[in-house]
């Protein structure tokens, strides 16, 4: 819902806060399931799948990837993103 209506520009500004701020998006697929994220950071390629309230990294995720994650939605899509997530309408 919240995910599918995130512009590229967003998508890297959350791989850059995730990641590391000097990553670069490589590309960024949109397939009928959520968008699928491929990041150049630090010499290394990344692969992510970006959810409403989670995502997915297949080689290397922070710890409090989730976390930033979340914030930056919440920035984003502001009350209505909490308010879904909370009471999962």
């Amino acid at each position: 819902m919240f995910v599918k209506r995130l512009r590229d520009d967003q998508i890297a500004d959350l791989m850059q806060e995730i990641s590391d701020p000097d990553a670069e998006v490589m590309d960024i697929r949109r397939p009928y399931t959520d968008p699928e994220v491929t990041v150049l950071s630090q010499d290394m390629q990344e692969h992510y799948v970006l959810h409403d309230y989670d995502l997915e990294g297949f080689e290397y995720l922070p710890t409090d990837a989730t976390k930033l994650y979340r914030k930056k939605m919440l920035e984003y899509f502001g009350i209505d993103y909490a308010l879904h997530y909370l009471l999962r309408k």
